[in-house]
């Protein structure tokens, strides 16, 4: 005897498929989606434009009169690295003041020696220091010095060289007028220098 029950479209197999099908194309659009936004993102975030925007911003506040920590230590690294104008552009990596922490990375592309670059890089960072010590509102101080690094290999990249950081206690304990670049290792709350430094 035939089964006569009549079923509901919504309950037929070929219904069933077309809604999974569709079900997986939704979410593989949603997908999608998410992972255009997420790298769109990323390009605004780390584009070379926004870079450029971030030191435009630090060129116009270097022109106004009172000037912040992050100022001033960008400031100083032009002033103190690199030798044509565009390399003391560059030398400004990074920059930032918050919550009364001062952090600079500076880029030095002219190394002679490394015992000279040595001696050049703990007197740059002694400076740098030393006018951090004079803004009150900073509570500390650190300098990432970079270069040009070489592996066995011949592949050359920038990487740090120098890292110094010193609280406040510690900038305050230094008098700057007498004080030896050669004891900023043992003075500083943290100290690293690249092996290839130590080189004599």
């Amino acid at each position: 005897m035939a089964d006569n029950t009549k079923h509901h479209f919504y309950q037929r197999w070929w219904f069933l498929v077309i809604i999974l099908i569709l079900g997986i194309g939704i979410v593989e659009n949603i997908i999608k989606q998410v992972e255009k936004l997420e790298t769109d993102r990323m390009e605004v975030t780390y584009s070379p434009f926004y870079k450029k925007l971030e030191k435009e911003e630090l060129m116009e506040k270097m022109a106004q009169k009172n000037k912040t920590p992050e100022v001033i230590a960008a400031e100083l690294i032009m002033k103190n690295f690199g030798v044509t104008n565009l390399e003391k552009e560059k030398a400004v990596l990074s920059s930032r003041f918050e919550s009364g922490v001062v952090e600079a990375i500076a880029l030095e592309e002219n190394i002679k020696s490394t015992s000279s670059a040595k001696q050049f890089f703990l007197s740059r960072t002694v400076e740098f220091m030393k006018a951090m010590k004079s803004h009150k509102e900073v509570s500390q101080a650190t300098l990432i010095i970079q270069a040009p690094l070489s592996d066995r290999y011949g592949h050359v990249e920038n990487g740090d060289v120098m890292i110094a950081f010193m609280s406040r206690e510690t900038l305050d304990k230094i008098n700057f007028k007498n004080f030896h670049a050669e004891n900023l290792s043992s003075v500083a709350d943290s100290y690293w220098e690249h092996p290839a430094l130590s080189i004599e």
